[in-house]
């Protein structure tokens, strides 16, 4: 599975308002838009969320290996 196939099972197993969440947090971090940081979390090559996430980083972690089984 890749990254961005975890990701997107992640996204749809904690619910929309924890995805915006996360993604804004990341966006305002890099200064970027949030359909950047969905560009780039879902492209082909992404790396791992948790190699974006700087808020909440641990948080992050265990909803990961949780819900995105």
């Amino acid at each position: 599975m890749t990254n961005a196939q975890v990701t997107s099972r992640f996204f749809k197993n904690v619910g929309k308002k924890v995805e915006n969440e996360i993604i804004t947090n990341i966006a305002k971090h890099y200064g970027v838009s949030n359909d950047d940081i969905y560009a780039e979390v879902y492209d082909t090559e992404a790396e791992s969320l948790l190699d974006y996430v700087t808020v909440d980083r641990a948080a992050v972690a265990l909803m990961l290996t949780t819900f995105a089984k």
